[in-house]
């Protein structure tokens, strides 16, 4: 074989080497990081153990929890507790972030009321927000909050609720005080509503609510 075969045949077989190499990784690379499937919480009173599968095992993650949600697509699980800011005869509650990957918790949110549902929403510059619907236990009124689930909370609205989410945009209706008691919820009529852009208000700084007995928005 003639050397300049020898150089030709040499350069195929280092290339074919690279391109597996890279395919194997690209495998790897997509295969990688751990996911969860799957929550479920065993309520001894309010709170109770929180538990959730990864990757088919089951993993205790606290005993402080009422209610999960998985976000990120498996990556994090969110839960509420109960280390929130006081509130109505100390109903407050917060939620926390747990990374799969790492078991690293953190909390992410305290509160005055109680956290009734948690939705993850992926906006338009491909920034994740969490929509946040609360109740207070006295009057029965419903609270909104959006938060940043690598920051905070950075948005938080009372006497309100989101009327529609769409793409980047939430629609909040806002009620009078008397309106909780008198009306079922479902013929309820906001005397006014509002329009936010997510994306917008992702950028705001965190909110931090002090422990206390609070019944006012920290917006006025």
């Amino acid at each position: 074989m003639k050397s300049g075969q020898r150089i030709v045949l040499a350069i195929a077989v280092v290339a074919v080497l690279i391109v597996s190499g890279v395919s194997v990784s690209a495998k790897n690379a997509g295969s990688s990081g751990q996911r969860a499937t799957k929550v479920r919480i065993e309520l001894r009173d309010i709170y109770g153990a929180l538990f959730v599968t990864i990757d088919g095992t089951e993993k205790k993650i606290t005993d402080q929890a009422q209610q999960a949600w998985i976000i990120n697509d498996g990556r994090h699980v969110v839960y509420s507790s109960s280390e929130g800011a006081g509130g109505y005869e100390n109903e407050g509650q917060s939620l926390h972030l747990y990374d799969v990957e790492t078991g690293r918790q953190k909390r992410i949110m305290s509160h005055y009321f109680m956290v009734q549902s948690v939705k993850e929403v992926v906006t338009s510059k491909k920034k994740r927000a969490l929509l946040v619907t609360m109740e207070d236990g006295g009057l029965g009124a419903s609270y909104v909050a959006v938060v940043d689930p690598w920051r905070g909370e950075v948005f938080f609205r009372r006497w309100a609720r989101i009327l529609a989410d769409k793409g980047d945009t939430i629609v909040l209706g806002f009620y009078k005080e008397d309106d909780w008691g008198e009306l079922e919820p479902g013929k309820m009529r906001p005397y006014k509503k509002e329009r936010y852009n997510l994306n917008t208000l992702l950028l705001r700084r965190v909110i931090v609510n002090k422990k206390e007995n609070w019944m006012g928005d920290p917006d006025e």
